[in-house]
C-alpha cells in the first residue's frame, strides 16, 4: 500500500513540477515577445489572468485579449463542499461550459504556436535590418555633413524632425545655399 501511495506522491510531485516548468517557460516567452515588439518587457507576463490577456494582445489584438480573459472566468468552476456534500458551480450552464471550454483551450494552444512564429519572424526581420543598417552607404544628416553611423535612431529623428525644410533629393551644400538665400 505503501509503495503504491509513494508512487502517486512521485508522479504527483513530476506533474506539479512540469506545470511550473511550463508556466515559467510561458512567462519568459510572453516577456521576450513584448520586448522585441515594444521594446521593453513586461511584469504582466508573470501574473496568471494577465499573461492570457498578454498572449491575445501580443499575437492579435487588446480585444482578442479581453476576450480570452472573458473566456477563462466564465468557463471557472468552483467546487464547494458542506456536511460532506460536494457541488461544482460555474457561471455558464454544463454543455455551454464544456465548449466554451474547449474552444478556449484550442484558441490559447493556436495562439501559442502563432505567438511562437510571430516571434521567430519578428527575430528573424531584426536581423535583417541590422545587416542592412551595417552595409549602409555614408549618408548626409541634417546638417548637410557626412554621416557614417550604423545605428540611424537619431538620424531619422531629425530627418523627420526638418522634413518640411529640407528637401532630401537636393545636394546638401545646394540646400544650405537655398536656405541662407531664403533668409535673406
Amino acid at each position: 500500500m505503501e509503495t503504491i501511495l509513494g508512487a502517486f506522491m512521485g508522479l504527483f510531485l513530476i506533474f506539479i513540477i512540469v506545470i511550473i516548468v511550463i508556466y515559467v517557460a510561458l512567462a519568459i516567452f510572453l516577456s521576450k515577445l513584448n520586448k522585441l515588439m515594444y521594446g521593453k518587457g513586461t511584469a504582466l507576463a508573470w501574473i496568471p489572468i494577465c499573461n492570457i490577456y498578454l498572449l491575445g494582445k501580443l499575437t492579435v489584438n487588446k480585444t482578442v485579449g479581453w476576450i480570452l480573459v472573458a473566456c477563462s472566468i466564465l468557463t471557472a468552476n468552483t467546487t464547494t463542499t458542506i456536511n460532506g456534500v460536494t457541488t461544482t458551480h460555474s457561471i455558464l450552464p454544463g454543455a455551454l461550459n464544456s465548449i466554451v471550454s474547449i474552444l478556449y483551450r484550442l484558441g490559447i494552444i493556436g495562439l501559442f504556436v502563432y505567438a511562437i512564429v510571430k516571434y521567430v519572424r519578428l527575430k528573424n526581420g531584426n536581423v535583417i535590418n541590422n545587416q542592412q543598417n551595417e552595409s549602409m552607404q555614408p549618408s548626409y544628416n541634417t546638417l548637410g555633413t557626412v554621416s557614417n553611423q550604423n545605428s540611424q535612431s537619431s538620424f531619422d529623428m531629425n530627418s523627420q524632425l526638418m522634413q518640411p525644410l529640407i528637401d532630401n533629393s537636393k545636394d546638401p551644400n545646394a540646400q544650405l545655399n537655398d536656405q541662407n538665400s531664403n533668409m535673406q
